[in-house]
């Protein structure tokens, strides 16, 4: 979803679990909000540099309440 549908979605009270992942590959993070994470305009996967930005990014759309995930396999 883009940052656009994640804001309506949070308008409408519609998401019910927004995470922070650790991604591995990219080495920086990614927000995932009902199992689907954040994407760019051209549908990237978008990715934040470190866990404090993502959260700036959250706090700043009106998210309080989120879980960071740094491990995503067993």
């Amino acid at each position: 979803m883009t940052e656009r549908e994640f804001k309506l979605l949070l308008n409408a009270n519609a998401l019910k679990n927004i995470q922070v992942h650790y991604a591995f590959m990219a080495k920086g993070y990614m927000i995932v909000a009902d199992g689907n994470p954040l994407e760019t305009t051209k549908r990237d996967t978008r990715e934040f540099k470190t866990l404090d930005s993502a959260a700036k990014f959250l706090f700043r759309v009106g998210v309080a309440d989120f879980a960071v995930k740094l491990k995503t396999s067993c």
